[in-house]
């Protein structure tokens, strides 16, 4: 069947919004990363205070937004099979799940947290902040591993609060949650919250491990030499020092040298 003139229109339309690179594709852009970053500080927000009749008509506001925006991209695409293709993608349907059924999933709402993950993994977030001048830089790498921890650690408290709430006189909301996992994370370990059964010990020790292991990660990023992104076509090294005029891999001449360097080519109109 024949797709009609219109629809065809319409789609090429979003296509170039939500993928593009014009300035009328990234103002677009900007003004979804502007409601994204709102969506989650009411998240985060919220997670902190008892909720009341408001909160749930923010929910749904939200859920409306959540849902134009999964199905304009979806009709951009023109194929679920690639819409489905994209973690952010699942990531967005968990969000709507958790704000359509609020009754349901209310104890797994702090997996709202991760629509900060998918932002500032998405490559549109980083076309727009700053006109894309830390698009693959050394400030989108330490970005990046700084959010992996932030939202890990409102993730576990969540896990925390659903698993453990009430086996412990003094974990009895988010914010106890948050207070023993971060203490587990950081392995100070002042023991006023300790949950003693199998399961609880198990937790706090994946806690520990991946707290070290996600310190490590941001201070790897914080203290090493900043470096510009550009592949070798040589040998495939994607990481160079600012003023490298040659692969520090492999030795061979760095492509599209000439007092700027060029970067990583990225499928951008492919990038949800």
């Amino acid at each position: 069947m024949a797709v009609p003139e219109d629809a065809r229109t319409l789609r090429s339309r979003l296509r170039e919004l939500y993928f593009g690179v014009t300035p009328h594709a990234l103002r677009f852009q900007g003004a979804l990363v502007v409601l994204d970053l709102m969506v989650i500080g009411f998240f985060v927000f919220s997670q902190f205070v008892p909720e009341g009749p408001l909160f749930l008509a923010f929910d749904y506001a939200i859920a409306a937004f959540v849902a134009v925006d999964l199905g304009a991209k979806l009709y951009a695409l023109g194929s679920a099979k690639r819409w489905m293709k994209y973690p952010t993608t699942w990531v967005d349907l968990v969000v709507l799940a958790t704000l359509l059924f609020p009754t349901l999933l209310h104890n797994w709402g702090f997996l709202r947290i991760l629509r900060l993950w998918t932002l500032v993994h998405r490559e549109r977030f980083w076309n727009v902040l700053g006109g894309g001048r830390w698009d693959d830089t050394y400030v989108e790498d330490l970005t990046k591993a700084v959010v992996n921890l932030v939202v890990f650690v409102f993730l576990a408290a969540g896990l925390a609060q659903v698993l453990f709430l009430g086996q412990h006189p003094k974990l009895n909301n988010f914010l106890d949650a948050i207070y023993f996992v971060v203490t587990a994370l950081t392995t100070t370990g002042f023991g006023d919250i300790t949950i003693d059964t199998a399961s609880g010990r198990l937790f706090s020790i994946v806690l520990m491990i991946a707290g070290i292991t996600l310190f490590f990660g941001i201070a790897q990023k914080a203290f090493s030499p900043q470096e510009k992104a550009v592949l070798c076509t040589s040998c495939g090294q994607d990481r160079h020092p600012p003023d490298a005029r040659f692969c520090k891999a492999c030795g061979a001449a760095l492509p599209g040298w000439s007092g700027r360097p060029a970067k990583i080519e990225r499928h951008r109109h492919h990038d949800n």
